[in-house]
């Protein structure tokens, strides 16, 4: 009998030193899947006209070193949706009208989407994309762009191309 003594005397205190060492709480854990996202998409057109608003927002360095001009904002969209689930927002401005379509998906990395989006613009001369990537949460990036002459025919200088750019945010957006 006492020839089994120590070895089970030796587990009992492996086993009580591992229960007593509490979990290290790491950020980098995966915690489960995304649930609710919000995005926003920007159709951004370049344009000389100085009477127009720049875009100044956080992309606006990354797209001129992409060698995009000076870009004014023709239209947006932001909506939230459940991962898994498919997404559309339509609406007009007066550059013409946008219809775009988001589904999303998650991967093995909590930080990042595999995201399928359409976008179509209606216009002089419309836009389309449709394309599927994996791409980070909280970043911008780009959709797509295309030559173009958007606007109205009595702006010369508009829309010499145009661009989509787009970023997921987790949770919904609240307001309150």
């Amino acid at each position: 009998m006492k020839r089994y003594a120590v070895p089970v005397i030796l587990c009992m205190l492996v086993v009580s030193n591992l229960m007593a060492q509490k979990p290290e709480n790491n950020a980098d854990e995966f915690k489960g899947p995304n649930k609710d996202v919000t995005y926003r998409l920007l159709w951004l057109i370049e344009s000389d006209d100085e009477n127009r608003l720049a875009y100044q927002g956080p992309a606006n360095e990354g797209l001129s070193s992409a060698g995009y001009g000076r870009l004014v904002v023709a239209g947006s969209a932001t909506a939230m949706v459940a991962v898994g689930q498919r997404s559309s927002v339509s609406g007009s401005s007066r550059y013409g009208q946008m219809n775009m379509t988001v589904s999303l998906l998650n991967t093995s990395d909590r930080e990042q989407f595999e995201v399928k989006v359409t976008v179509q613009t209606r216009d002089r001369s419309p836009m389309s994309v449709e394309t599927t990537a994996r791409v980070p949460k909280g970043r911008w990036f780009l959709v797509g762009g295309a030559d173009s002459q958007t606007g109205q025919p009595i702006y010369a200088d508009d829309g010499k191309r145009a661009v989509a750019i787009m970023r997921i945010d987790d949770g919904v957006m609240l307001l309150d």
